[in-house]
């Protein structure tokens, strides 16, 4: 399986360098491109913790970055002043695209994953809290270039200001946090879901990287690129299981 990703990854980079060219005419089809790259980590997600307890998980943090985003959009707490566009599909309430609900969950899935040498609660999750924070760094240049959000009073990292990684810094480690206490058990060794929950963040980071390499934005397609060969080193040294 892990070498399937691998090859599916090269393949969304190439894809990413050559073809995305985000247009608001096919916001649809954007759409439905999130929920595609979604999906393999929801799949190992629902395997790993059951049918009920799997959906309940992503149903929890799929509405939670909505609410989020909006309180965000409406007040500038906690990222920062900014406004959608209809890139990734219609806007609910004038405030977020529904899309919001996929696009985010695959890095805090991602995030957890990756954590799993982490041997506290508190250790887990700053860790997981790390790495959210650094695909947002390359997560939020691409988006910002692509016309998916505006920021109003923008800041010197590509366009966007520090108190977006702050917000991202404060959310990520809450959401990490809910996540580990919703998902172990009282008493017992922390539990961590299986590497493979963090294909969908590979694959998006392969995506954007190359969308961010053709588009000259060469240090967050750096690191997103580097991003993506430290997730696929981790399925290989763990069995990608």
């Amino acid at each position: 399986m892990g070498n399937i990703l691998i090859v599916l990854a090269g393949v969304l980079f190439i894809l990413g360098f050559f073809f995305v060219n985000p247009d608001p005419r096919y916001s649809s089809v954007s759409g439905l491109f999130i929920l595609l790259l979604a999906f393999p980590s929801f799949f190992v997600l629902i395997r790993w913790l059951g049918v009920r307890k799997g959906l309940f998980i992503l149903a929890l943090f799929s509405l939670l970055p909505i609410v989020i985003e909006g309180v965000a959009v409406k007040t500038g707490f906690p990222f920062g002043h900014f406004s959608y566009t209809t890139a990734i599909g219609p806007v609910l309430f004038g405030l977020v695209p529904l899309t919001v609900a996929f696009a985010y969950l695959p890095i805090l899935l991602g995030g957890v994953t990756l954590s799993r040498t982490g041997g506290t609660l508190l250790r887990a999750v700053l860790l997981s809290t790390g790495w959210v924070l650094l695909a947002d760094l390359v997560l939020d240049p691409a988006a910002v270039h692509a016309g998916f959000w505006i920021w109003e009073n923008p800041g010197l990292y590509y366009g966007i200001p520090f108190s977006n990684f702050l917000g991202w810094a404060l959310t990520g480690f809450i959401y990490s946090w809910l996540f580990f206490l919703l998902t172990s058990n009282p008493g017992k060794p922390l539990s961590f879901p299986p590497p493979l929950t963090a294909a969908s963040l590979l694959l998006i980071m392969a995506l954007w990287s190359g969308y961010l390499f053709s588009n000259l934005l060469v240090l967050p397609a750096f690191i997103g690129l580097v991003y993506a060969i430290l997730i696929g080193i981790f399925l290989h040294k763990t069995g990608d299981s």
